[in-house]
């Protein structure tokens, strides 16, 4: 996922990340702009939610289909986080419930600065979106990573709302997939010995399924006839 950079880079030594009563330690962070507010999907498979498992019969095909579910909202020192499905084409939030092709149901993560004041977020990695398969962390592509250990700092403005979409596409799973938004956040300007808070990360269960795509027999093309031509002898 790319956010957009101002056009300078502060390198601060040391930050101190305080959660729980833990303390994290993160070297090289990278100082990033607030952005406009929209960002281009992250890269998704490129099956478009279809595939051909081996079943045995090669004409069987299967597409992979998500359940919306209800949309998850929470607050974090000022910062509202919310995940919700959305129609590609409207943008609108999509009625909990409804089946649909996951290759063309984005998940919109929208990240609002409720506050009259200015509030620094702290991706780490750069990647504050995570994705989990059951128990297990799964990694993904994105087109601008960091370099190790090194975090991104963002600055939300205020009132500020910043929607990212999320292709899914790449999610061709039937077991527990879950979506998350982690970051810090500070309403001070940050220094080498600032402490963060850490927010509970916002999260979405999706549920994904597989179903067989139904074979479409097509119609025959009615045949046009070709009159015969008589045979005999012609006129003069």
């Amino acid at each position: 996922m790319r956010s957009l950079l101002l056009p300078f880079v502060i390198l601060i030594p040391l930050v101190n990340l305080t959660a729980c009563g833990e303390n994290f330690s993160v070297s090289n962070v990278s100082l990033g702009g607030s952005g406009s507010g929209t960002q281009k999907p992250l890269p998704g498979g490129d099956t478009g939610g279809i595939s051909n498992p081996s079943t045995g019969d090669k004409d069987e095909v299967y597409e992979y289909i998500v359940t919306i579910p209800q949309e998850t909202q929470d607050t974090c020192m000022g910062i509202q986080r919310n995940l919700r499905f959305i129609d590609w084409e409207t943008k609108q939030a999509l009625p909990i419930g409804r089946v649909q092709q996951i290759n063309i149901t984005p998940l919109q993560i929208e990240i609002k600065n409720t506050t009259p004041n200015y509030v620094y977020q702290l991706v780490p990695l750069c990647s504050p979106i995570e994705f989990q398969l059951d128990q297990t962390p799964m990694a993904f592509s994105q087109p601008l990573r960091c370099g190790a250990d090194q975090d991104e700092l963002q600055v939300l403005r205020p009132y500020e709302t910043r929607t990212y979409e999320l292709n899914l596409t790449f999610a061709e799973t039937e077991l527990p997939f879950i979506v998350s938004y982690n970051a810090f956040y500070q309403t001070e300007l940050p220094s080498a010995d600032t402490e963060w808070k850490k927010c509970e990360a916002a999260k979405m269960v999706v549920p994904i399924h597989k179903r067989r795509v139904p074979k479409v027999i097509g119609k025959e093309e009615p045949t046009e006839s070709v009159p015969e031509i008589p045979s005999g002898d012609t006129a003069d």
